[in-house]
């Protein structure tokens, strides 16, 4: 696996690059909603993933407006083509070796068990965000089997209304912690799917129907 080397420097300048640049280049804007100010730390994260831009905007508004120290589960090619992402707090996996695997998630507990935050995308790849049910894989049971933290869901919604560029609109849920050692990972994994989901669907209802959610936040 690919561990992360955040350098505080780099993600001071990509943040930057972002808000100014990249971000307005391609979003009418960005907004987060919800919970985004998280109580307890440390804290596991889940998205779903429909966008390569997911991580990116993850990125910036963790830098912006969520305390503590994030770090992001990522796929193996992609973070070989893509190693910049290692300076923001990106290490990654490989799915196709057991034992790599297992090497990953044991280097997100010890995140977890510094006071650090992680991320994960719990589908495992980049679908749709209007496919249904979502699945996830069992990574997230082992994880938190190994290491029982509140689990954040947040979704994220890419729509376009009367102006050109698209909206990116993240939500972030309240924070659940359940017992997870007396769940298997199999039910884990489906109790968070399921719950993520439904988020994901009351999200599209208030954007579809042009309700504001509270609090909000401006990020581009």
């Amino acid at each position: 696996m690919i561990q992360a080397e955040k350098k505080r420097w780099f993600i001071k300048l990509f943040a930057a690059y972002q808000r100014f640049y990249l971000l307005p280049r391609n979003f009418e804007r960005v907004e987060a909603t919800g919970h985004i100010e998280v109580p307890e730390k440390p804290a596991v994260y889940i998205a779903n993933h429909s966008s390569w831009w997911d991580g990116l905007l993850i990125f910036q508004v963790t830098e912006k407006h969520v305390k503590g120290d994030h770090y992001m589960l990522m796929a193996q090619e992609g973070l070989e083509t893509f190693r910049f992402f290692r300076k923001l707090g990106a290490f990654s996996i490989d799915k196709t070796r057991i034992r790599d695997v297992v090497t990953s998630l044991q280097y997100a507990r010890q995140l977890l068990e510094g006071g650090s935050c992680v991320w994960l995308f719990p589908q495992g790849q980049i679908l749709h965000q209007d496919q249904r049910p979502y699945l996830f894989e069992t990574g997230i049971g082992y994880l938190l089997h190994q290491m029982p933290v509140p689990v954040v869901p947040v979704t994220l919604h890419y729509h376009f209304g009367e102006e050109k560029k698209p909206i990116a609109s993240m939500h972030f849920g309240a924070p659940i912690q359940e017992d997870w050692e007396t769940m298997t990972r199999a039910s884990v994994s489906l109790y968070l799917s399921k719950l993520l989901e439904e988020q994901a669907d009351e999200h599209k209802q208030t954007i579809i129907g042009g309700q504001q959610l509270e609090p909000q936040e401006q990020i581009s």
